[in-house]
Parts: C-alpha cells; structure tokens; sequence
C-alpha cells in the first residue's frame, strides 16, 4: 500500500531545482517535461502508469485523481495540478456538469451579492489573479471595508479561468460505492467506473442543524425551513407575514434582510449578543500569528477546541449590523438577544405559536433556521467503510498533514481538514492550503505562487 512519507519525495535541492526550472518552463511554455524529469528520480514511480487492461467497459474510466465534488475546493486542487503537471489525469465526479454549480445556486438562492473573503481567496492558484481579473474587465467594487469581491466578479472569474484552463468539465456521477483493489481507488457510480490512483473528497458532507424543539414540527408543514431550502429569489409571496428568523450569524442576517425588504415583519432569536466580526475568523489564523501554535499542538482535542474556539459560532460584519440597525428603526426588526425558543406548536394551519425563554409567546407564519450545519464525512454512506478506524472529533476526522485520511489514498478538503488546517479549513482560504497540501503529497512538487 502506498506510503506518503516516502512516495515521490524530493530533496530540498531537488524541490529547488523543480522550482527554478517550472519558472522558466512557464515562461518558455514548456512544462510537461519537468515532471519527467523529477519522476526519474523515484525508480518506483508508476503512479501515473496504466494497465492495458484495467479498462473493462465503456463504463469504466481511467484516471490519476478522481475528485469528488465540483465546488471552489474541488476547483482548486484541479487547477493546481494541471499548473504543476498538465498530464495529469483528473476526474471530478458532482451532481452536475457544470462547476460551481451548487455554490452558485446557494449564492443566488440567500440573494448573496457580496462575499465575505478578501480578494485574494479564490479558487485560482494565483493569489492576485482575482484583483487583476476585476481591476481589467472594470467590474463595480463591493465598496465594503477590505474590499471584498462581489459575487458576479467571483463567478465571471471563476468562469474565465475555467475556460482558459484545459480542464474537463465534471461528470455528472454519485458515488454509490468505493472500495480498494491493489493499487487502484474504485468509484462505482449510476453512470460511470472510476478507477484511481487518488480520490480527493471536496464535496463538503454535511447535515443540517436541527434545534430539539423544532425536530417535531420541521418538515410537518411548510411553515418551518432550514436556511439550505430557503429559496429567496424565488420567494415573493410573504409581504405583510411575520417570519422568526432563529441564528445570528451572516446566513441569518442575510435571510432577514430579504425577508424585510419582500415587506415581511420579522424577529431575529439569538442565543447571545451578536457577534460582530469583519471575517468569521480572526485574520491571524490565516497565517503564523496562530497557526503556529495551532500546528504545534500535539494534543487532537485540543487542536479541535482551538478551532472552535476560533469560529466562535456565527458573526456578522459590521456594515450588516448597521444594514439590521436601519430596520429596526424603521419598525418593521426586532432582535431577541440571548434569547433561545423553548417550543412551538401549531395553532392553526398556517400558523404557529413560538414560546421563548423569557416567558414571551410569538404568533408567527413562518420560522426560517438559520441554525447551521456540520461537517459529516458518514453522511456519505458510500464511506462509510474507510471510516470505521478514524478518529473523529466533534465530527471532524483526525488526518495526517497532508490531508489522508486513512491508509488507503483517500484526501479530504473542506471543513473535514480542520485538524490540519485549522479554522478557516472550510473557507476558500482553506480550499488553495488543501490543494497544495494533497499535490504536494502526490506529486512532490510543492508549488508557491505569488501571493503565498
């Protein structure tokens, strides 16, 4: 089975010299010989070799790494390895054919206009490439403190690097089964076979946060969603309704302020104060300042309380607490602080009664959760058999510096890499140190950009 302490290591000479010489094949636009040339180096390298016969059906496909999911992390590590070696053989598994896909749908469905990462966080390996790409095709800036980038320049980006790039589109396959054979990772899916050197999961399980007193009524009517089936684009019926938004962080505040301005009457319920934060994690955990310590820590529960300790649970900037500040002037806001909902009934078809815990009741039409979710890699059932002997912390796997997960060459990304990345992991900070820390493990070739 594939060892990652010694499977395509280089020297610290050897790295520099790849590095100096990938410089000037990008510029002479000669990379595909580097690789080569490193991969003589390791007289046990066949990772990038196939079996004539492997491929037994038009079903099945062959390739180096397969990645599941489509989304920024997916996009991120497929990018970075066609920067580091174009012949590299990607397949990215989703939903849907088409990248972002999913992420673009959630954006347009919580009306999202803004996002919340500086500039210079995105999918690209280029770290100023956003800047660049905004600055050139003369796109409105956000006008918010930092700077960051609007969602229709982060997408025309994410668009343009796609189409400029030489990779695929994903193939539209749900992994039904995943088991090991030799040296191969086989996906088994409704449409295709994936045999695989690597598999990457970039998907970002999860389940969605129920709080206890909603579980009974959640889903017995319509009157009670959780913020990922919340279609705000398409919701233009509630004007004059009283809506019970339940969380505090930017999700929360975002769906309140659609519903306020569709003409909705709306309660925020927070179990404490706001929390008022530019970024959903000090900006020191995206560098030394704390990461230091944080990989440092050789303790993995620690790690993990350190992590959350970090999060702190959910924030908003403070030009959206002013945004909440002008609403409630207007009369039409009111926000419960430390305040949690102790139960709810039905008191009509159309209607539900909400009693709190400082003794208030509340007729309302409509409760929105914006309560969060977690990241679960079991919510993936087709995994289930890797994970039985992984140690898992509050939900988050503890995995090795490159992102394994297990023995079997199986990569996470997302918030399941919070033990090795720590906080931000989720965030599309995270999805570039993901992609870098899997390539390198893979590869070798451990590729600084600018920016880095």
């Amino acid at each position: 089975m594939f060892n990652s302490s010694h499977s395509f290591s280089l020297t610290r000479i050897q790295r520099s010299i790849f590095s100096s010489y990938w410089s000037l094949s990008v510029y002479f636009k000669l990379t595909e010989p580097i690789l080569g040339i490193v991969r003589k180096q390791n007289e046990n390298d066949s990772h990038f070799r196939y079996s004539e016969d492997m491929g037994k059906t038009r079903r099945d496909v062959n390739t180096d790494v397969c990645i599941v999911g489509a989304g920024p992390h997916g996009l991120a590590a497929t990018l970075l390895f066609e920067r580091i070696d174009p012949s590299i053989r990607v397949v990215v598994l989703d939903q849907s054919n088409e990248w972002l896909k999913s992420w673009k749908k959630q954006f347009r469905q919580a009306e999202i206009a803004t996002l919340r990462s500086p500039i210079v966080h995105h999918p690209s390996p280029d770290s100023f490439a956003l800047d660049d790409f905004v600055k050139r095709e003369d796109f409105p800036l956000s006008g918010l403190p930092y700077n960051p980038p609007t969602t229709e320049a982060f997408e025309a980006f994410c668009s343009e690097i796609i189409n400029t790039s030489s990779i695929d589109d994903p193939v539209v396959a749900i992994p039904r089964s995943i088991r090991c054979e030799g040296d191969y990772v086989i996906i088994d899916s409704h449409a295709k076979t994936i045999h695989a050197r690597y598999l990457i999961i970039a998907s970002n399980p999860q389940q969605v946060i129920i709080p206890q007193w909603a579980e009974s009524i959640y889903h017995q009517t319509n009157l009670v969603q959780h913020s990922v089936e919340i279609d705000l684009a398409n919701t233009n019926d509630i004007a004059g309704q009283k809506i019970v938004v339940i969380g505090g962080g930017l999700t929360a505040a975002h769906l309140t302020r659609s519903a306020l301005d569709k003409g909705a009457l709306v309660e925020m319920i927070l179990r404490r104060p706001l929390q008022i934060r530019n970024f959903d994690t000090d900006p020191g955990w995206l560098g030394p300042k704390y990461l230091n310590n944080y990989y440092a820590e050789t303790d993995a529960h620690r790690r993990i309380e350190l992590a959350r300790e970090a999060r702190n649970g959910g924030s908003i900037p403070p030009w959206m607490r002013d945004s909440l500040v002008d609403y409630e002037k207007d009369g039409n806001l009111k926000i419960r602080e430390s305040q949690e909902v102790t139960s709810a009934k039905l008191t009509s078809p159309d209607r539900y009664e909400l009693s709190l815990s400082d003794g208030d009741r509340i007729d309302v039409d409509q409760v929105w959760l914006a309560t969060g979710t977690h990241s679960s890699l079991h919510a993936m059932e087709c995994l289930r058999p890797f994970l039985h002997d992984i140690t898992f912390i509050d939900g988050f796997p503890v995995t090795n510096n490159s992102l394994r997960l297990c023995e079997e060459p199986i990569y996470v990304m997302g918030r399941s890499a919070t033990f090795a990345l720590g906080p931000s992991a989720g965030n599309l900070w995270g999805a570039t140190r993901a992609a870098r820390r899997i390539a390198s493990d893979i590869t070798g070739v451990e590729l600084i950009t600018n920016g880095s």
